[in-house]
C-alpha cells in the first residue's frame, strides 16, 4: 500500500490526475480478477472475463485500469477506441504480479486511436483482419511475444511502438517479432524497445518490410539475440525505404535476411563477430557514422537466457561506452536515448483505497481530504 502524500510529486500528481479523468467525458472502468473483487455495475468488472467484460461495457475513449493478478485475463479483442492500462512492466509497487493477457486482437478500424499501456501479452498482439485503415494506435510501456499484422486488408497508418520488451528470446520458433506488411504500413515508430530474436528467427521483421514509407522510423532501439556475440542472425527478414537510427544492434546483424533496401542507418552501433554486423551500402542504403565491431558495454545485458529478469536485466550504458554521446545530435545510442527514454516502472495509475471526506464543513474553513491509493 502507499499512500501518495508521501510520493515524489505527491498529492498533486494524483489530484492532477483525478482532474484530469473526471474533467474530461471519458469513463473509468475497472478489470479486476482477483478473488474477493467486487463487482460494481458498469464500474468495476470481476471474475475471469472481467478485461472483456470492462470492453464490452465501454464507449469510445474510455479508461479501463486492469488491475494486476496472478492469473490472466486471457484473450481479448478491443473493437473500439479505448486506453487500456495495466501495472506496467516491472513497476517500484508493493506487488510483485502483473496486468496480464494471453492474446490482444485489434482488428475493426473502429478501434483507431486505442492505447495499450502496461501490460504483459504472453502471445500475440495482432492488428487487422477487417477492411479499412487502422490508425493512430500506440503500443507502450508492455511486455509482448509478438506483433502481428493480420492480412493486407487492413492498412496500418501512424502506428507507435515505444518503450516495450518485445520477444521471446528462446526456442526454434520461425515467427518474427514484429510483422508488419509492406505496402500496407505507412507512418510507424518504433523507438526505445528491447527487442529479442530467437534461435530460429530472426528479430524484428516485417514480413515484406516493416516500415515502408520515408516517414517511418527505428531508433534508440535495442536489438538482441541470444545465441551471443558469434550469432549471424539478421536483425530485418525486409525492410525498405525506413529511417534507423540510434538502435544497438547486439549479437544479431543490421542486415536483411531477404530484403533490404532504400533505408538510412545513421548513428548505429552493431557489435558481433559475423559479416552480418556491417551497414549496407548498396541496394539504395545508405550508412552515416555507424560503428561497428565495438562493444556497447552495458551495465548488465546477458546472452544465453531468452528474456531476462528484469530485477537484474540493466541496459544502461556504463563508463566509456561508444555508444554514449554518439547517436544523432549528441543523444545516446540505445534505448536510453532520444526524447522518451526506456523506463522499466512505467507511469503507475493510482487505484485509490480510501477517500475521507468530512460530511459536514463550516463555511470559511479549511476541507480536510484524506487520499490513500496504491499504483495500479
Amino acid at each position: 500500500m502507499k499512500t501518495f502524500f508521501k510520493q515524489k510529486n505527491g498529492l498533486a500528481f494524483l489530484l492532477g490526475m483525478l482532474m484530469t479523468y473526471f474533467g474530461s467525458a471519458q469513463n473509468i472502468l475497472t478489470a479486476d480478477r482477483n478473488p474477493g473483487a467486487v463487482a460494481v455495475p458498469g464500474a468495476v468488472f470481476v471474475g475471469s472475463t472481467a478485461l472483456q467484460d470492462a470492453i464490452a461495457a465501454a464507449a469510445d475513449d474510455d479508461i479501463i485500469h486492469v488491475i494486476r493478478s496472478s492469473s490472466s485475463y486471457g484473450a481479448i479483442i478491443i473493437d473500439k477506441r479505448l486506453n487500456i492500462f495495466g501495472i506496467g512492466l516491472f513497476p517500484d509497487t508493493d506487488g510483485s504480479s502483473r496486468s496480464f493477457v494471453t492474446t490482444v486482437e485489434i482488428a475493426d478500424p473502429a478501434a483507431s486511436g486505442t492505447r495499450i499501456s502496461g501490460m504483459v501479452i504472453s502471445a500475440s498482439l495482432t492488428l487487422g483482419g477487417v477492411a479499412g485503415t487502422l490508425s493512430n494506435l500506440l503500443l507502450e510501456n508492455s511486455q509482448i511475444l509478438r506483433i502481428q499484422h493480420e492480412g493486407s486488408t487492413t492498412t496500418l497508418n501512424n502506428i507507435i511502438i515505444r518503450n516495450n520488451l518485445l520477444g521471446h528470446g528462446i526456442g526454434t520458433s520461425t515467427e518474427e517479432t514484429i510483422d508488419l506488411l509492406a505496402g500496407y504500413v505507412s507512418n510507424v515508430v518504433i523507438a526505445n524497445n528491447v527487442i529479442y530474436g530467437s534461435s530460429g528467427s530472426d528479430c524484428c521483421n516485417a514480413q515484406q518490410g516493416t516500415l515502408t514509407t520515408d516517414l517511418s522510423t527505428i531508433e534508440n532501439n535495442l536489438f538482441i539475440h541470444n545465441d551471443g556475440i558469434s550469432s549471424g542472425w539478421f536483425a530485418f527478414e525486409e525492410l525498405r525505404n525506413s529511417i534507423v537510427k540510434n538502435n544497438i544492434f547486439y549479437g544479431i546483424g543490421p542486415r536483411g535476411k531477404v530484403v533490404l533496401s532504400n533505408n538510412t542507418f545513421e548513428n548505429n552501433l552493431s557489435f558481433t563477430s559475423k559479416a552480418t554486423q556491417g551497414f549496407l551500402t548498396t541496394g539504395g542504403n545508405t550508412s552515416v557514422n555507424n560503428i561497428t565491431g565495438q562493444d556497447p558495454l552495458f551495465v548488465n545485458v546477458s546472452f544465453g537466457t531468452g528474456v531476462p529478469s528484469l530485477s537484474t536485466f540493466d541496459p544502461t550504458l556504463d563508463t566509456g561506452s561508444p555508444a554514449l554521446g554518439s547517436g544523432t545530435n549528441g543523444t545516446d545510442m540505445g534505448v536510453y536515448g532520444g526524447p522518451i527514454p526506456f523506463n522499466l516502472e512505467g507511469t503507475l495509475i493510482p487505484t485509490i483505497q480510501v477517500l475521507d471526506v468530512p460530511s459536514m464543513v463550516i463555511e470559511g474553513n479549511d476541507l480536510n481530504v484524506h487520499i490513500q491509493a496504491k499504483g495500479n
